[in-house]
């Protein structure tokens, strides 16, 4: 059994690229359109197109594209899942039939499955290419800026940013400790290898150590937060100063554009 080490949703790379020097505020406002516009699409013509260019994202942002078929690779147990059940338990015209069942692998079925992994396959890009170009302390100061209107209700926003912000910091710490402690089994004799229940077996000596891990590295973030006299958002000051450019007009303007055009071909096929 292998673990996905490439995974690269919540890491940052530093560049100087476009993308990166975008308000992180105006990264979120697009993210959320983009997000959002994958809804609106009903057509996976339309959905490989919106793919097509979330890719292309990647060079702008003087990244790997490899990196985005990493990402995907990743989730390829998730996508697999999600076409069997829709081919599967999905109406339609045979493709082909699992013998001594009443089971059948159905061809809208196979479509819908694909089509739900593509948006999925989307959403997990879009959030990679947001963490990859933008540092967990501009993520946090842009998500408190966006949601400071709110604690007017009673929203806590500084709270709710730091939360997502260490949420998403500790995703490639626990795959480095996942991958750590797998070779620390794997020296001791652990077999990982084998079939799919025996595999399933084998997470035990693994999740156990991990679950301990996170909650003493939870523990130990706590304390030094304390240490440092963290009491919350209210009245602290931030020491970078967001500021919108003409640069993020240009972003926020090129997305509506691509948000249209993706409708007008998607209305070419209704």
């Amino acid at each position: 059994m292998r673990f996905q080490t490439d995974l690269t949703l919540g890491q940052y790379a530093p560049r100087q690229s476009f993308i990166h020097l975008l308000d992180p505020r105006t990264k979120m406002i697009i993210l959320f359109i983009l997000m959002g516009s994958v809804f609106f699409i009903n057509r996976i013509e339309c959905l490989i197109l919106f793919l097509v260019g979330i890719i292309l994202l990647y060079p702008v942002a003087h990244l790997r594209v490899g990196l985005a078929w990493n990402n995907i690779r990743a989730f390829f147990w998730l996508f697999l899942i999600t076409i069997c059940l829709h081919g599967f338990f999905t109406a339609g015209i045979p493709i082909c039939k699992i013998p001594f069942t009443n089971w059948a692998l159905s061809q809208e079925g196979l479509i819908r499955g694909l089509f739900y992994s593509i948006r999925m396959i989307n959403f997990i890009l879009l959030a990679s290419l947001m963490t990859l170009t933008t540092s967990p302390m501009s993520l946090t100061d842009g998500l408190e800026r966006l949601l400071n209107p709110f604690e007017k209700i009673g929203i806590p926003a500084h709270e709710i940013a730091m939360i997502m912000s260490i949420s998403m910091r500790f995703i490639p710490i626990l795959l480095e400790e996942t991958e750590r402690i797998r070779k620390a089994q794997v020296s001791r004799g652990a077999d990982f290898e084998g079939n799919p229940i025996k595999k399933i077996q084998s997470l035990v000596p693994i999740l156990i150590p991990l679950f301990l891990s996170a909650f003493r590295k939870a523990n130990d973030l706590a304390l030094a937060m304390d240490a440092r006299c963290y009491r919350g958002g209210r009245g602290r000051t931030s020491f970078q100063k967001l500021i919108f450019t003409p640069r993020d007009g240009l972003a926020a303007g090129c997305t509506i554009l691509f948000f249209i055009a993706i409708l007008s071909f998607q209305k070419m096929f209704v």
